[in-house]
């Protein structure tokens, strides 16, 4: 990355952080965030899965924990 896209990540960044009231608001927002990079991960490594489908896992996961 060059230095001017840097500062343009880091200026997004600031703004996003600044959209959120509190630090809990702001913990939420990156939770809900996590499924759609994981998306875009699994894609890119080219083992696609669906969101509706990582919801499917991980309600799969959750239920195995609270046994």
């Amino acid at each position: 990355m060059t230095k001017k896209e840097i500062k343009k990540a880091q200026q997004n960044l600031e703004k996003w952080r600044k959209s959120h009231e509190d630090i809990n608001a702001l913990r939420k927002a990156y939770k809900e965030k996590i499924p759609d990079w994981v998306v875009k991960s699994m894609e890119f490594e080219r083992e696609p899965v669906s969101m509706s489908r990582l919801k499917e896992l991980l309600e799969a996961e959750n239920t195995a924990h609270a046994r």
